[in-house]
């Protein structure tokens, strides 16, 4: 460390006599070659030979060093703490030109430890941050204060004695700075899932407590249908992008570099979806090298390539994914076969995050995606046709040949400022689109005879919305406040081919109804809340927000909300809360026109209402639980709630058409309890989760024309009937094992069945599937680091049903897949 500059500067000088003697021989020689002496010659080879062995030396002296000592004049390592010396993992580490451009974004790891390196010498701005401490920053020159170690204490917040959300290990069940479950899946716990990050994001979600699953790959999250909201990088993503999870899985787990989900007491910057938040952290350019191919595929005609691509230069950092899928497991299985018959899918998903850093405080965002896709709709075999179309042989047209099929487009983006005013202060405001449109094509004859009605359906949703907050710390106070205005314009063009019906005698030549419906739609809505830290192992998150919703939904709520937090003993910490929630219901799949199908083979019987006006729902919810870190590597973790609805929102498919129409119930109650157990190593992981729920209601209030018979709708007046999407028992878990160049990942998940038949009365079987994958890394000349995986799904064949054919707002059953091999192959991309 010592000698090795002077050696340097010393051979720099070498190199400059050398080079400078070389200069003036060739100058001699190109002007006067005569003057070309055997004197001249020798000095200019010992010339070049001093400049050569003096660049050689230094090389080797240079080479040497570095390997010894991992030493570099514009490289330092570093280590971020807190106020007590623990280190502070996952912080945002960020090393800034003196003229503002970003040189290098990284994280620190476990250990609260990173190492930057400078591009030039030069005098640099380091800054680290992380949600809960206040920034810390130093200044660094190079060269000279290369290989000195850094150490940055991060301020938090609150006190310290009393972290909310303090663990001595990543652990994937925990709460909120605010007192709210979160349960977290950071993409290290994905690629440890038997697919890696060929797992569909609804699956990710399975594995974590109080998620239950439905057909067509759809969830629920604490036994309701509508209510979950997703956000993305902390921006509220349109409330609409949730519509149709049911057939097109919007986002994917490609480009998630962390998903939780929150779910309990809210915080008042919650509101509309209240059942669960889902909280997505993207990847970024800036973070480890994302460069990647990967070719997924195997059985049920199944593949799958995929590519990440990120990069981080100055002040600019994209990320970008693409995924093509082409499959013969599109929607659920209408059969209990491994093949599903007339399912095949075809789908793009594309997805881009671009940043900008404006200044060292404020960034600018771009996320955008898109998802394409054409499916066939699912067919049973050997049904019987129940209507007569004049000039048609039905024996020309069996059930299993029907061509019905579903298109879909997605779009959206998210543009979003964020910054900071001084060190108590941060801001973000966000601008939101979204484009979602639905085709329903039917095979008009083959759809008249067995259904007797060939609905073509146009469903469209385009929304903008706009959204803020402001967040204020204060002495013991972190006070937020913040804004949310969406326009949600909807249209659905229906046309459909019935029988008319007179007298009870059905005609044979179909008519043509069209039914049309356009519709704008807004919800604005503010709120203001305060974390206090009352004492050392007290705190209470508090607040209220006020919305209104107006179009085809009209209502204003004001909703209230306030969770303790209690820490008797540092690994241990309760909640207990209370909230008035406000919902609002899924403007697009709204059926218009019912009545126009009256007295056709599309409509419904006499006696039953047709209203199709829908209202906003209100919860009020209790909840409270607690965590508890065993060992510091082994967490447990337990909540309970209890919830009563009034309006309660569910959602039905009308017909055939697989298009969701939402409709309320009168009044209902919720309750549950959910454990979750993880242990972690570096190594090994282990998690099983838990949870049983109960969700039942009485009385319809709209959308009547799901019901029939009218002694269905009766039934439900006079009593509670058990929702269908919520099983009693339900369960998942998981193990990853890393050995060598070795990994080995086991997943399942149990429910004890959905329900159905009248009124919800029957008890399906129970549900229960496991799966495995083994995975090795290897080095491949001229490739580089590629890993193969091998997947093995539904090991032991199971044959789940998840529907039956008959239900509330269901016409066919729904089978899961069978036993499935896959393989997937990752190879490096070089960086653009």
């Amino acid at each position: 460390r010592t000698w090795l500059p002077s050696v340097r500067a010393k051979a720099g000088a070498v190199q400059a006599f050398a080079i400078e003697c070389l200069v003036e021989r060739t100058i001699s020689v190109a002007t006067s070659p005569s003057r070309i002496s055997r004197a001249t010659r020798c000095c200019a080879k010992i010339c070049a030979a001093f400049a050569l062995a003096s660049i050689l030396v230094l090389m080797i002296l240079s080479g040497s060093a570095a390997a010894g000592m991992e030493l570099s004049l514009t490289s330092v390592s570093g280590t971020a703490q807190d106020a007590l010396g623990r280190p502070v993992a996952n912080a945002l580490v960020i090393l800034r030109a003196a003229d503002g451009r970003t040189v290098l974004r990284t994280t620190s790891d476990e250990h609260g430890q990173f190492k930057v390196r400078a591009q030039l010498p030069g005098t640099y701005d380091l800054i680290v941050q992380k949600p809960g401490f206040k920034p810390a920053s130093e200044i660094l020159v190079f060269p000279s204060t290369a290989g000195t170690p850094v150490h940055l204490v991060m301020e938090s917040v609150q006190a310290l004695t009393v972290p909310v959300t303090a663990s001595r290990v990543r652990a994937q069940n925990g709460l909120t700075a605010t007192g709210v479950s979160k349960y977290t899946f950071t993409a290290r716990d994905i690629a440890n899932l038997p697919q890696g990050e060929a797992t569909p994001l609804n699956q990710v979600l399975l594995q974590m407590p109080g998620v239950a699953l439905d057909q067509n790959q759809e969830i629920h999250i604490r036994g309701e249908h509508a209510g979950v909201q997703y956000q993305m990088n902390s921006i509220l993503l349109p409330l609409d992008t949730n519509n149709d999870p049911t057939f097109t899985q919007l986002l994917n787990s490609y480009f998630v570099k962390s998903v939780s989900l929150i779910d309990g007491v809210l915080p008042a910057e919650y509101g509309y979806r209240t059942s669960g938040v889902v909280e997505i952290s993207t990847k970024s350019g800036c973070d480890d090298p994302h460069n990647e191919f990967t070719i997924y595929g195997g059985q049920r005609d199944t593949a799958q390539p995929s590519f990440q691509l990120g990069g981080c230069g100055g002040k600019f950092s994209y990320f970008l994914t693409g995924v093509y899928t082409h499959s013969n497991l599109g929607l659920s299985s209408a059969t209990r076969g491994p093949d599903p018959i007339h399912d095949g899918v075809d789908q793009g998903q594309g997805f881009a995050y671009l940043t900008y850093s404006i200044s060292p405080t404020t960034q600018l965002s771009l996320i955008t995606g898109m998802t394409v896709a054409h499916n066939q709709f699912p067919n049973v075999p050997g049904e019987t046709p129940e209507f007569t179309l004049r000039g048609v042989n039905p024996a020309d047209f069996p059930s299993e040949d029907i061509d019905s099929t579903l298109d879909q487009q997605d779009y959206y983006g998210v543009l979003a400022l964020n910054g900071a005013l001084g060190s108590n202060a941060d801001y973000q405001l966000a601008y939101t689109m979204h484009y979602n449109r639905e085709n329903f094509n039917p095979d008009e004859i083959s759809d008249l005879i067995y259904q007797g009605i060939a609905p073509k359906v146009f469903d469209s949703d385009f929304s903008n919305s706009a959204q803020g907050n402001l967040t204020y710390r204060w002495n013991d106070h972190t006070l937020r406040g913040g804004f949310y205005f969406g326009e949600y314009g909807v249209e659905a063009d229906n046309t459909s081919s019935v029988f008319p019906v007179a007298a009870g005698v059905t005609a044979e030549v179909p008519i043509s109804i069209t039914t049309n419906l356009n519709k704008i739609n807004l919800v604005y809505g503010v709120y203001l809340q305060d974390t206090w830290q009352l004492s050392e192992k007290l705190s209470v998150n508090f607040g209220s927000r006020w919305d209104r919703v107006s179009g085809l939904v009209n209502d204003s709520q004001f909703s209230p909300t306030i969770n303790f937090v209690y820490k008797p003993r540092r690994d241990t910490t309760i909640h207990a809360g209370f909230a008035r929630n406000f919902q609002i219901p899924n403007f697009q799949g709204v059926s218009p026109g019912i009545a126009a199908l009256q007295h056709t083979t599309g409509g419904v019987g006499p006696g039953i209402p047709l209203n199709v006006n829908l209202d906003a729902e209100t919860d009020y919810t209790w909840d409270v639980g607690y965590t508890h870190q065993i060992t510091p590597q082994l967490a447990l973790s337990q909540d309970g709630y209890f919830r009563m609805d009034r309006d309660y929102i569910d959602e039905g498919e009308f017909g055939f058409v697989p298009i969701d129409a939402p409709f309320n119930y009168v009044r209902g109650y919720g309750a549950g309890l959910e454990n979750s157990i993880t242990y972690n190593l570096s190594n090994l992981t282990l998690r099983v989760s838990q949870f049983v729920a109960r969700e039942e209601v009485r009385g319809v209030a709209t959308g009547q024309y799901n019901f029939p018979p009218p002694a269905q709708l009766h039934y439900l007046d006079q009593h509670f009937i058990v929702l269908d999407h919520t099983p009693l028992v339900g369960g998942s878990g998981g193990a990853a094992y890393k050995w060598k160049t070795w990994q080995f990942t086991f997943d399942g998940l149990f429910s004890s069945g959905l329900r159905g038949g009248f009124a919800n009365r029957t008890q399906l079987p129970k549900v229960w599937q496991f799966n495995l994958s083994a995975a090795k890394s290897l080095d491949v000349p001229l490739l580089g680091h590629i890993e193969n995986r091998v997947i093995l799904l539904n090991v032991f064949d199971r044959i789940n049903l998840i529907r039956p054919a008959t239900g509330i707002g269901v016409f066919q059953s729904a089978y899961g897949p069978r036993i499935t091999v896959y393989d997937a192959l990752t190879i490096p991309l070089p960086a653009l």
